[in-house]
Order: C-alpha cells, then sequence, then structure tokens
C-alpha cells in the first residue's frame, strides 16, 4: 500500500479527534457557569502547548514532508491497518468519554458550582479515561506512521502531560469530592483497567 494512503488514514484520525474536541470546546464555552476553582491555570497552557507540540508538530511534518523518513520502521501492512482499527476505537472512546461527561468536561483542570463525580461509563473501571485514550492514540499513531521518532515525541509528550496533570487531578477531585473520590479511588485505576 502506499505512504500516501496511510498519511490520509492518519489524517483522517486526527480531523475525526479535533471535530469531537471542537464541538465539546464550543459547548464548554456556551454553557459553563462560574468557575469556583482552578488548577495552576499558566501551568495548564504550558501543557496543552507541549502536547500540541508532540503531537501536531511532528504529525505535520510526517503528514507534508519526508524530513521524518529516518524514523520509519519497516512494519507489515497489517500492523499499520492494525493501527488505524486501534485509532478508530480511540475515536469512539474519545466521544463515548465526552458525551459521559457532558458538562462536566473542561479543557483545563478547574472545579465549577454544578460540578458533579462522574463514576459510570467509561469511569467506572479507570478515574482517567480521557489519558487512558491518548495511550490508544500513541499505539494507533505510532503504528500507522510507523516512525519511531514520531511515537518518541507523542510518548514524551504524554510522560509529561500524566506525570503532572493526574496527581494535580485527583487533588482538585480529592478536595471537593472528598470521601466519596477516596472511595471511587480504591474501587478504580488510574489508567487501565485491573491493572494501573
Amino acid at each position: 500500500m502506499s505512504e500516501l494512503v496511510y498519511k490520509i488514514l492518519l489524517a483522517a484520525l486526527v480531523i475525526a479527534m479535533n471535530l469531537i474536541r471542537m464541538y465539546y470546546q464550543k459547548r464548554y464555552k456556551q454553557t459553563h457557569a462560574t468557575t469556583e476553582s482552578e488548577m495552576a491555570p499558566k501551568r495548564e497552557k504550558l501543557l496543552t502547548q507541549i502536547m500540541g507540540l508532540a503531537l501536531a508538530v511532528p504529525g505535520i511534518i510526517w503528514l507534508f514532508t519526508g524530513w521524518l523518513s529516518f524514523g520509519q520502521l519497516a512494519l507489515p501492512e497489517s500492523v499499520r491497518i492494525a493501527g488505524f482499527a486501534v485509532g478508530i476505537y480511540g475515536v469512539w472512546w474519545f466521544y463515548r468519554i465526552h458525551r459521559t461527561l457532558g458538562d462536566n468536561w473542561s479543557p483545563v483542570l478547574e472545579i465549577r458550582r454544578e460540578h458533579t463525580l462522574i463514576t459510570r461509563g467509561p469511569y467506572k473501571r479507570v478515574r482517567h479515561p480521557m489519558y487512558s485514550d491518548m495511550i490508544l492514540w500513541l499505539v494507533s499513531f505510532s503504528l500507522v506512521t510507523a516512525n519511531w521518532f514520531y511515537a518518541m515525541t507523542i510518548s514524551t509528550g504524554l510522560i509529561i502531560l500524566f506525570s503532572v496533570r493526574i496527581p494535580d487531578e485527583e487533588k482538585l477531585m480529592l478536595g471537593r469530592f472528598g470521601e466519596q473520590y477516596r472511595a471511587y479511588m480504591k474501587r478504580t485505576k488510574r489508567l487501565i483497567p485491573f491493572v494501573f
């Protein structure tokens, strides 16, 4: 299969994910009431920029230039197509997570007056399914592009994001929901059901 096909597949996944996020960003701006507390706004902005750089810049370079050809791996077509299938599942999961959160979703770490603790659907077994989904992106994008350099940049961005955001988010939720969140933490894992 031509490399152009894989570029189209990657672009389709990225466009689908961005359409979902754009819809919920627009909804967030229209429906959210006053924020009670927000965690480290400057750091949040920096994390968003780091993730944008880790995901978007190498992806754009891979899509439109040959500059990352040094990182190409000789993966079988079946593996690259499997990566696309993982991406389709990731898009569906991404939508489901946003839909489950509804008006609780926010692009930044914040607590609002009407905030509720969601423990159903994607949140039944893991506390951070949005971040779990990002691991699926890593697998999908890495396999579709068959490029170790792109995989490395996504991995680096995710490690930075997870190491800062997950503890901050849990601190914020404990501050708001207290024992209810502690009990939820005891019966769930952070990212991978039954494992971690």
